[in-house]
Parts: C-alpha cells; sequence; structure tokens
C-alpha cells in the first residue's frame, strides 16, 4: 500500500511539472513517392517529425487541394514526458493530372490546436508515357494528311 501512494504521488508531481511546459513540433523532411509520379500514380506523401515531448503520434490529419495547392494538415498529439521523440505520417492521394503541385504540410498541437510547424515541397506530375506516344502519333498523322 505504501509503495502504491508513493508511486501515485511521484506520478502527480511529474504530472504538475511537465503539465505547464510548453512543447514544440517540428517537421524534418516529406518525401513524395514516387518522386516523379505519372498521371497514373498513386502518390504517397512520407513525413518525418520530432516533437519534445514523448510519446508523440498524429492523431488525425485533413487533406485538401485547391487546382495545383495541396495541403495536408497533421494533428501531432505530443506526450507529457520531457524528451524528443519521433513521429512519422504517411498519407496516399489518388493520381493528380499532369502539372507542378506545391505541397504544404503543417503541423498542429492536437491539443491545443495550433499551429507549430509548417513544411513547403513541389513536385511535377508527369504524363504517362503512351499518353506522349499516342499524341506523337496523332500528330504526325495530322501532318501526313496535309
Amino acid at each position: 500500500m505504501r509503495n502504491k501512494i508513493i508511486v501515485g504521488a511521484i506520478a502527480f508531481l511529474m504530472l504538475m511539472v511537465f503539465h505547464g511546459v510548453a512543447m514544440a513540433i517540428w517537421i524534418d523532411s516529406v518525401d513524395v513517392v514516387p518522386a516523379q509520379p505519372l498521371e497514373i500514380d498513386v502518390i504517397t506523401f512520407n513525413i518525418f517529425g520530432r516533437a519534445s515531448g514523448m510519446p508523440s503520434q498524429v492523431e488525425y490529419s485533413q487533406f485538401s487541394q485547391n487546382e495545383t495547392s495541396l495541403q495536408l494538415d497533421l494533428y501531432v498529439n505530443v506526450g507529457v514526458f520531457q524528451a524528443f521523440s519521433n513521429w512519422t505520417y504517411s498519407k496516399e492521394i489518388q493520381p493528380l493530372s499532369p502539372a507542378t503541385y506545391s505541397l504544404e504540410v503543417r503541423a498542429f498541437d492536437y491539443n491545443y490546436n495550433t499551429l507549430q510547424d509548417t513544411y513547403t515541397i513541389d513536385f511535377t506530375v508527369v504524363p504517362e508515357p503512351a499518353t506522349l506516344f499516342l499524341l506523337g502519333i496523332g500528330g504526325l498523322s495530322l501532318r501526313r494528311r496535309s
């Protein structure tokens, strides 16, 4: 019984000490897979980050697209223990039309809904080679008819 009281008191003190400490969240890198996707490829975004508390993990995300601007909001839950921890997150999206896209990834503190970090990366979706081949053949056939 005495050990339970001591453990409970230590846990309570740790929560009191760490509760008021501001936590920070960073996005270290964002990878687009494949690096230069075709218009038929499913695209995966792999995000790697750190937090000033442990354990940390992405609780949920929101993805939006406005023409060639993509936005991925991540809500990271940061633990109460003052130690750095890593977190990762992957998001798959459907194929995109050929164009150059800008992806903005934003990390929010899950508990306080405050923006902590932003990371932007640009990538290009290229036409499928068969599409280019068919366009070339069509252009040659039009040229021969003239």
